[in-house]
């Protein structure tokens, strides 16, 4: 069959109201050349105008915390196990998160994210981010989400009780290519933790990350495996390789092709807010625009943990040449 015809068969059928099966998504997920692409990157658009409106959801995110992690997530510069020359420090205190909050506000982020580095919060620091996200609800507009590793479900309702609204907790590839990426803990384990956030009433935003050797398959399994905990937001990641990671080597997925996932990705979650991440800047550069027309509706503004991004002016503009309703910050 025609992929157009398919693509255009697969587009009704999400618009009213029914979900792709995996092997119907395999079928768009093996869409090739640039024309063919850009007809699936129009598709997942009217996808995304149809359920959501066409205000950018926009996130901003402090790196609070940037300690030696004892995982070994081989994409990640903040692990023990590499050698990558980033500035460590400490849990940040509350005024300088504060100071980081307002700062994002003004920039015209609608959350902001605190995220910490390791498995998960030691007691101590868990005491004092309750601390913190009381202070950010109170003293900010911002939606307050944050990124702290592994939870249980009782630190999940006292966090949602001190004003948090999402969390981010990325399941990264799939289930079978997990243990190439991470050997410190196992794919259950995040898992576990998306069930706890569910059953605990905080929002969930989780992705992962492309780019770091995994098949297309791979890329598939991980948004059905998504599917399961029907996330609020699902961050698209494309690997930044980092010097020192055993990552590092690893060439950057080519555009068109990284614009097609973010397709697929809104084709199996018509109603998540799909956000473009990590590494967008280097993997889609000009694609960026395709891809927030492509099924694509966010970005984190203002630059990454460890790495710079676009400057929030250039992010807005961009915006605002794909059509979407923002105002110059």
């Amino acid at each position: 069959m025609d992929i157009q015809a398919t693509i255009d068969r697969f587009k009704q059928k999400v618009l009213q109201g029914g979900a792709l099966t995996f092997a119907e998504a395999g079928e768009i997920m093996e869409t090739e050349g640039e024309e063919a692409i850009r007809y699936l990157a129009a598709a997942a658009h009217a996808i995304t105008l149809f359920f959501h409106s066409n205000q950018p959801f926009l996130c901003s995110l402090i790196n609070a915390k940037s300690y030696l992690c004892g995982e070994d997530c081989a994409f990640c510069s903040q692990s023990v196990h590499f050698n990558t020359g980033i500035e460590r420090f400490e849990l940040l205190d509350a005024d300088t998160i504060l100071r980081a909050a307002h700062a994002a506000q003004e920039s015209g982020a609608r959350s902001f994210c605190v995220v910490t580095s390791g498995l998960g919060p030691s007691e101590e620091d868990f005491e004092k981010l309750i601390g913190i996200f009381e202070r950010l609800s109170r003293e900010t507009r911002l939606r307050i989400d944050c990124s702290i590793g592994v939870l249980t479900r009782e630190q999940a309702v006292r966090m949602r009780a001190a004003g948090v609204k999402q969390v981010n907790h990325n399941l990264q590839t799939s289930r079978e290519f997990y243990p190439e990426i991470v050997t410190t803990h196992d794919y259950e384990t995040r898992r576990k933790t998306l069930s706890a956030l569910r059953e605990s009433g905080l929002e969930i935003c989780s992705g992962g990350i492309f780019g770091m050797g995994e098949s297309r398959e791979d890329r598939l399994k991980l948004a059905f495996e998504l599917r399961e905990f029907h996330p609020e937001c699902v961050p698209l990641n494309f690997l930044n390789a980092r010097p020192g990671t055993p990552l590092e080597r690893k060439a950057s997925l080519k555009p068109l092709e990284a614009v097609k996932t973010v397709s697929v990705f809104r084709f199996v979650h018509p109603r998540a807010n799909i956000k473009l991440a990590g590494g967008r800047e280097g993997n889609l550069g000009k694609y960026q625009e395709l891809a927030l027309r492509g099924g694509a509706n966010g970005l984190v503004i203002g630059g990454y943990l460890t790495t710079r991004g676009n400057a929030v002016c250039a992010d807005f503009e961009m915006l605002i040449k794909t059509g979407y309703d923002v105002r110059m910050p």
